[in-house]
């Protein structure tokens, strides 16, 4: 997992609650020490540098997850990577821009959150009966999809698939909708 506020820590403590080995990354060594001892995983740098993760979960902010995503691919070429910001033709858009072969990168987005942020905030039961919504593109990899599919699934989420822009449409009507009634 990389990025360790409230979603990544989270999802960590989630799947290391259900026996996956979670390593944890961050800009902020404090963050993701916190994140640690909350049990969400271990620092990448206490694990073997040459053990390639299977997946890897983006939890950065919209404005850098495609940046982030792209290093990922570039970082790990073997293991699928995903993303959980709110907007996804955004994050898409910039992972095609960067010319890295994207068919091991599916979008995808938890509809689980709390009124406050960072891995203070985490709890291990955030995404239980929640919609976690699966991103694909059109050449993303069948394995790569079935394993975003199964992290979503393993920590209680109720899947739902839909293109990157029908997402970020029907996200943003939600959205606003409280503020128009108001």
């Amino acid at each position: 997992i990389v990025g360790t506020g409230l979603v990544g820590t989270s999802l960590g403590i989630a799947l290391s609650a259900r026996g996956f080995r979670v390593s944890l990354e961050d800009p902020s060594p404090t963050a993701c020490r916190l994140a640690r001892d909350l049990g969400a995983g271990r620092l990448a740098e206490e694990l073997d540098p040459s053990d390639e993760p299977d997946l890897v979960v983006v939890a950065a902010p919209p404005d850098v997850a495609s940046d982030v995503v792209v290093e990922s691919l570039r970082r790990w070429p073997r293991a699928a990577v995903t993303d959980v910001a709110s907007v996804k033709q955004t994050v898409l858009d910039g992972v095609r821009r960067s010319g890295v072969d994207a068919a091991r990168y599916v979008g995808s987005h938890p509809m689980a959150g709390r009124e406050r942020s960072g891995a203070a905030a985490a709890r291990g039961d955030l995404f239980d009966g929640r919609a976690w919504v699966v991103v694909p593109h059109e050449g993303s990899s069948e394995d790569a999809i079935q394993a975003v599919r199964e992290i979503a699934t393993v920590v209680g989420s109720a899947v739902r698939v839909m293109p990157a822009r029908e997402h970020d449409e029907a996200v943003a009507a939600v959205s606003h909708v409280p503020q128009v009634a108001a």
